[in-house]
């Protein structure tokens, strides 16, 4: 397996201090930094090697992990976030993946689960738990008239994103460049408002373009 790093935001000491333990036993993860807060975190992200993971609370002091992944999303765009929390609320969880959280985990997932979930989002996927997954599929399922102006090809790349291909994959199918592939993503997150490929993909199912 490609190692990588992860970055742990969680204010339960004791969660916090077995949660990493947990993780460095893994040959492939380096647990390299832990943060009780958004503040600290957003202060070393700014200042450090960023990691490539973060594993985030949403109930946490000072800030909110929904502020914390907003605010961290304009400072280092490509660093993924997996959202790991007790809450499971509608409401926390879509706003949670509308402001770029690329999965949506509950605490009362064992070891092996987080650890699968963040080998899913670094190799470009997406991780949720079933109990989130049947929110998002719910709320896809809802009808949504909302018009994005999208393009056809803007279309197409949502339609490739949804089937769970990166974006080397869908410049192979569609015939273009790497580069044109993110310059339409890029619209896409214009258009629909949102931080992440889950969030495009769960707006547009909704609006009924996939």
């Amino acid at each position: 397996m490609i190692p990588f790093t992860v970055w742990i935001v969680e204010d339960d000491v004791g969660y916090r201090r077995n949660l990493r333990l947990s993780l460095q036993r893994e040959p492939h993860i380096t647990c390299s930094r832990v943060f009780p807060s958004c503040v600290e975190f957003l202060q070393a992200i700014k200042a450090e090697d960023k990691p490539d993971l973060i594993l985030m609370d949403l109930g946490l002091p000072e800030m909110s992990g929904i502020d914390g992944i907003r605010e961290l999303k304009a400072i280092a765009p490509d660093v993924a976030v997996v959202v790991l929390t007790v809450f499971e609320d509608k409401q926390k969880v879509l706003k949670a993946l509308e402001v770029g959280a690329s999965g949506y985990m509950l605490k009362s997932a064992s070891v092996k689960e987080i650890v699968t979930g963040l080998g899913q989002v670094f190799y470009g996927g997406a991780s949720l738990s079933p109990e989130v997954a049947r929110i998002v599929l719910e709320e896809m399922q809802r009808p949504n008239t909302a018009d994005y102006t999208l393009s056809d090809r803007e279309i197409e790349v949502l339609q490739q994103l949804a089937e769970g291909l990166a974006l080397k994959e869908i410049s192979q199918h569609l015939h273009i460049s790497r580069a044109t592939v993110a310059f339409h993503l890029g619209n896409i997150y214009r258009k629909m408002e949102v931080q992440s490929q889950t969030g495009a993909v769960a707006k547009a199912m909704r609006a009924g373009l996939i």
